[in-house]
């Protein structure tokens, strides 16, 4: 039985269920990694299977090991009525308007209506994971947290070697569809290099942040920064722009509004040195010097086209598409077939404005974008009482930041660390912050 402080923080209460510790959490997440890396590997665009491509993009992975904690934490006595009393009612509006219309687009007017509905549904999974982890995690403390790092950071290292791996010990280009490999679409079990090096840019930014706390706990270790320097030199290496901006104005928010600095002149020189590390080992390790896996190539800052990888004239095909479907969208996917012939095509608008607007259409997005708000800004205001939410804070910044230039809110695998920082910050502010409370004193 867990003993935790009842969540006005005012009393004890007694718990009688099983907590869900974060270094679980952390021994999930490696284990889907590895799990789907080893499950959905391809050397192209999309795999054969068509059944296989279809469990990829859905992320059935990650979904399934939701779906276990939401059912395990209904076991402890997770109360969905409860939670949803306790939500202000313009929230409870925006949740009914949200769930009466967001299906609606996929359903009556997508091309692909079977995989829109089960898109939509699939998504309705990760909100609730996020209750389940709310609902059962009860230690935020340093500890808790660095065995929270040390189990990701395990997986990633395992995960590292499956990349070697998969570069280096690849089957005949002969025996290949086409005979080609496109190597930006490698990663096991990664639809592109992109989604991976957002994944690395989220970890970073938590890493980041838990070795600041750690410092200003007073905790001088040398661990972190290998860790660090691990996932810059995979964001480095994947080639991922956004990933590298989420990065930096995260920290920048990390230091300005949260005052979480390092401790000292020794630690700015190891962290200068563990980017350093982290971008020798990067450039000197892309793949057959391909353009996909650098950060600039020598045609990236010709024009706006360019800088943007794309995205600008994306961006307008997708708005215009839009305007024929404004009140409830064109249902999931609709990026990849409502654009007009000879504009880019992807499953996801690169912006999650337009994903939200030409998947669910107006009244769904104006619903869902005031509870995505109105989350984020409590997740903010927990961050400034309850310091030990700060790594976690920190990795959902860097997601929503990333989200705005590319499908952090589109796919299983950023959607899944996003709801397990919402679930964590405000399990936070169930506990107490010894830290906060002393200063306050």
């Amino acid at each position: 039985m867990e003993t935790a402080h009842c969540p006005d923080d005012t009393l004890i209460c007694s718990r009688d269920y099983e907590a869900l510790p974060l270094v679980t959490l952390g021994v999930i997440l490696s284990a889907l990694l590895i799990a789907n890396g080893l499950l959905f590997r391809t050397y192209a665009i999309v795999m054969e299977s068509p059944s296989w491509e279809a469990a990829r993009q859905y992320g059935m992975p990650y979904i399934l090991a939701e779906i276990s904690v939401i059912l395990y934490a209904l076991r402890q006595r997770l109360d969905i009525k409860y939670l949803w009393l306790k939500f202000p009612i313009g929230l409870r509006y925006c949740v009914l308007i949200f769930v009466l219309t967001f299906w609606i687009g996929g359903a009556f007017y997508s091309e692909y209506t079977q995989r829109a509905v089960t898109q939509n549904l699939i998504f309705l999974v990760h909100p609730l994971f996020a209750c389940a982890v709310y609902h059962l995690v009860t230690r935020v403390d340093a500890s808790a947290r660095r065995a929270f790092v040390l189990a990701l950071s395990s997986g990633l290292v395992i995960f590292c070697g499956m990349i070697a791996f998969a570069f280096l010990e690849h089957a005949p280009q002969s025996t290949l569809p086409d005979h080609l490999i496109e190597w930006q679409y490698a990663i096991p079990g990664f639809v592109s290099v992109r989604l991976f090096g957002a994944i690395c840019a989220a970890i970073f930014c938590f890493m980041f942040a838990q070795l600041l706390l750690d410092e200003e706990e007073g905790h001088k270790r040398r661990l972190p920064y290998i860790w660090l320097t691990l996932c810059g030199a995979m964001t480095i290496w994947s080639g991922t722009r956004n990933g590298v901006v989420g990065i930096a104005v995260t920290a920048v928010i990390l230091m300005t509004i949260f005052r979480l600095r390092p401790i000292g002149f020794k630690s700015v020189i190891l962290l200068f040195l563990s980017a350093g590390i982290a971008t020798v080992l990067a450039i000197s390790l892309i793949p057959f010097n391909d353009p996909a896996f650098m950060l600039l190539a020598a045609h990236d800052s010709a024009t706006t086209e360019s800088i943007s990888g794309g995205r600008a004239s994306y961006w307008a095909a997708i708005w215009n598409a839009y305007q024929s479907v404004p009140v409830f969208g064109a249902g999931p996917y609709a990026s990849y077939w409502i654009v007009p012939d000879g504009a880019a095509k992807h499953v996801q608008p690169h912006n999650i404005m337009l994903q939200f607007l030409i998947t669910w259409g107006l009244p769904a997005t104006a619903a869902a974008f005031a509870m995505l708000t109105c989350a984020t800004w409590h997740a903010h205001r927990v961050g400034l009482n309850h310091r030990n939410a700060l790594p976690f804070l920190a990795m959902l910044d860097s997601l929503l930041l990333m989200s705005f230039f590319d499908g952090t809110f589109h796919f299983a695998q950023p959607l899944m660390l996003m709801m397990i920082s919402f679930g964590v910050i405000f399990g936070a502010a169930k506990l107490p912050d010894r830290r906060a409370a002393a200063l306050e004193n």
